[in-house]
């Protein structure tokens, strides 16, 4: 996971506060060479100090020997060559003493106030990471100030400019450099498309010809000095709305270079002051840039997280928005179906039955197609509930049911309960041959069931009386006809005995049980 750079097994703690001494001791060797206006004045910003506080925050507090080594090593070096004699120790203690407590003041301040993590990821995070690195850069300022003063070093009357010049340098450089070190390592390489890149190189490509007209090819004389140093404010917008703030870092530094690179050769807009003066003001200049940039920077990056958690919340709630629907979907289907069914048989009920013959009737109106119909009645049913109890009634008609169902074997065919031990066999696209096929077949499904009937005088078992119509709806004027015409047939089935089938129509009994 990125923000915390874990150390490998096999890698002793005595080599990585070794390659951190060696690396403090590069930045401030790059910083004498590059960060400076004029040969003997103090450098426009301090890199090391921001590598120190950057390998702190990654590497953890095991590296504070090689963060003090470095420093020790630097800055002897540095003093050595400036200071006769043994004199040099006093400045050299005094201004590692004060990186190191910067760095780990530092360092513990952002642990306990910003906690783990990039803290440059949001605006009040950046905020305060800014406000530590000012409070702790001049903490280690003035002790290293105050050692030069005790070493009889820097006169009093020098202690407040060594002072500003000392802090801006440290602050604006662990700012500027520490920030590009954090982002770097948090963001990684950049993997962009290829339409994102060349939109990349364009941002540098604009970042480096505006900053090098101000800052290079810009001469200006007493009556043409103007601000036009905030110009690339702008610029530094551009790189915060479209990319990560590792872009806006990275533009920082091409900004401050080229600014130091041009004022150092005679351009810019801060001609005409003195070398100190210039010091001071491109020291601001870069510090406060830094400050707006970055913060700006962690805004956008900050909305940009924010847009993005609120469409993965909008995704999910959409999401359960579809799974709710599909479930309310699958439930009201489910009622649908259930009002749709009858609960003692598990045929379809009236209402099914009466939806269905509405749609069937006008399908074969249209069709010119005939429509058949078998009413069937239990013969003897009440005798039999009072003789084996409701309970085993319900049983029996459960079992007849299903038993017609059976028999009736197309998908367009619909077996439904008409009404108490009443059923109802819509048959469509059905002639009266049809008609009378199917209720032969119901008549021996359930007398093939052999359910005893003690109270019946037809049979021992139980059997069924069945009334059978066909009508063209072309030629009547609605489906009721249909209905009244299976129940009359139904009635003479009763009346012929039972147990038989009877369609209108034919002459006799279509069929007839054995008796």
């Amino acid at each position: 996971m990125r923000g915390t750079l874990t150390r490998p097994a096999t890698t002793p703690d005595w080599l990585l506060n070794t390659l951190t001494a060696l690396l403090y001791c590069a930045a401030a060797w790059l910083g004498e060479r590059a960060l400076m206006l004029e040969l003997g004045m103090d450098n426009v910003l301090w890199p090391q100090p921001a590598l120190a506080l950057a390998a702190m925050l990654l590497l953890g507090a095991r590296v504070w020997p090689g963060v003090l080594l470095g420093a020790l090593l630097a800055e002897g070096w540095r003093w050595s060559g400036q200071i006769p004699g043994a004199e040099w120790l006093a400045p050299t203690l005094g201004t590692a003493t004060g990186i190191l407590v910067q760095t780990l003041v530092g360092t513990w301040l952002v642990r306990h106030h910003i906690g783990p993590g990039h803290p440059l990821d949001s605006f009040g995070r950046c905020l305060l990471f800014c406000l530590i690195v000012a409070a702790s850069t001049l903490l280690g300022t003035l002790i290293a100030v105050s050692t030069l003063y005790l070493a009889g070093l820097t006169p009093e009357r020098m202690l407040l400019a060594r002072s500003g010049l000392w802090w801006l340098s440290n602050a604006s450089g662990t700012l500027l450099f520490g920030s590009l070190l954090l982002n770097l390592h948090h963001h990684g390489w950049p993997r962009l498309a290829r339409e994102a890149w060349y939109e990349l190189l364009a941002y540098f490509g604009t970042v480096a010809l505006l900053t090098a007209s101000i800052f290079v090819w810009w001469h200006p004389t007493m009556d043409t000095t103007y601000p036009l140093d905030m110009l690339v404010l702008p610029l530094v917008a551009w790189a915060a709305f479209r990319f990560s703030s590792r872009e806006v870092s990275l533009a920082l530094l091409l900004i401050t270079m080229l600014a130091l690179w041009g004022t150092r050769h005679g351009g810019g807009p801060y001609l005409g002051f003195s070398a100190y003066s210039t010091l001071i003001i491109l020291q601001t200049y870069v510090g406060i840039l830094s400050v707006v940039a970055l913060c700006v920077a962690a805004l956008m990056s900050e909305q940009r997280r924010i847009k993005r958690e609120l469409g993965r919340q909008q995704e999910q709630l959409e999401q359960q928005v579809r799974i709710r629907t599909l479930a309310l979907e699958q439930s009201h289907a489910e009622v649908v179906a259930l009002s749709r069914v009858d609960s003692v048989t598990g045929i379809a009920n009236r209402r099914c039955f009466e939806e269905s013959l509405d749609g069937e009737w006008r399908r074969a109106r249209r069709l010119g197609a005939p429509l058949g119909m078998l009413m069937i009645d239990i013969d003897y049913f009440k005798l039999y509930n009072d003789h084996y109890g409701h309970v085993s009634g319900d049983y029996c008609l459960r079992e007849v049911a299903q038993a017609i169902r059976s028999s009736v074997r197309r998908p367009q065919d619909l077996v439904a309960r008409y009404g108490g031990e009443e059923i109802v066999c819509l048959l469509p696209d059905t002639a009266e041959d049809g008609v009378a096929f199917v209720g032969e077949a119901v008549l021996e499904a359930v007398r093939d069931l052999q359910l005893p009937h003690a109270g019946s005088s037809v049979a021992a078992i139980v059997t069924i009386s069945i009334g059978g119509a066909t009508v063209q709806p072309r030629e009547v004027v609605d489906s009721r006809q249909l209905i009244e015409a299976a129940d009359r047939e139904l009635y003479r089935a009763k009346q012929q005995g039972r147990n038989r089938l009877v369609i209108a129509g034919r002459n006799g009994d279509a069929a007839e049980g054995g008796r």
